[in-house]
């Protein structure tokens, strides 16, 4: 995030705004587990349904945008019943399904700074990446060249339920690390859908939409 060099003061004062991202950081990150993106057993006609239905919360989720609280009160609770709707289609055991590579947010009902929020009219891009370690996955968040991560484990308490816990955090600046320290945290992601559809335009996706209790909706291109 090599960017361009800005005066000490901006730094500063951007440095101490993602500190304060990090402060009312609500945890949120995703699932766990062994079968890699496993499909539920639908039949040909239920699955367009379902991804139709996927699409309908995509469309408005990225309509709203990542910052849900900024929004109507009568557009965040249409995309939560829209939401709802998508229990049924959802993969089995979303919980303890594994996940790989990265994960963009595209919407946030958190007020805190899950969303990206940072201060003003700003807000950050969020990603979530899984490693290798099946446990083990990265919340940040980067805005010019401010980066902001958070690492945890996480680990699933039922089939649908996951426990995140994290454990450190880094702040870069310009690709330096400025601050790297352990953390105390966490929180319990409660999933409404996990799955694979194909999008209007042909294109493969996992979406997971969960509650944390806010509602979060990502998606991974798989293309």
């Amino acid at each position: 995030f090599h960017i361009f060099l800005v005066s000490s003061f901006t730094m500063n004062f951007k440095y101490f705004a993602i500190l304060a991202f990090l402060s009312k950081v609500e945890a949120f990150i995703s699932p766990i587990s062994n079968s890699y993106y496993q499909l539920s057993s639908l039949s040909a006609d239920t699955k367009v349904d379902r991804d139709e239905k996927v699409q309908q919360v995509l469309e408005l989720a990225r309509e709203i945008g990542p910052i849900g609280a900024n929004a109507a009160q009568e557009d965040q609770d249409k995309l939560e019943s829209l939401a709802k709707e998508l229990q049924t289609f959802s993969d089995c055991n979303p919980a303890e399904s594994a996940l790989k590579g990265f994960h963009n947010l595209i919407y946030s009902a958190s007020k805190g700074g899950s969303s990206g929020k940072l201060f003003g009219p700003f807000h950050g891009n969020v990603k979530q990446e899984f490693l290798n370690d099946e446990s083990a996955f990265i919340n940040s968040v980067t805005f010019g060249p401010f980066k902001a991560a958070l690492q945890a484990t996480r680990s699933a308490m039922n089939s649908t339920t996951n426990k995140v816990t994290f454990y450190q955090t880094k702040i870069e600046v310009l690709g330096q690390t400025v601050v790297d320290k352990q953390i105390e945290g966490g929180g319990v992601w409660k999933y409404l859908f996990m799955g694979k559809i194909v999008d209007k335009d042909g294109k493969e996706k996992l979406v997971r939409v969960m509650k944390t209790p806010s509602l979060f909706v990502l998606e991974q291109d798989l293309s």
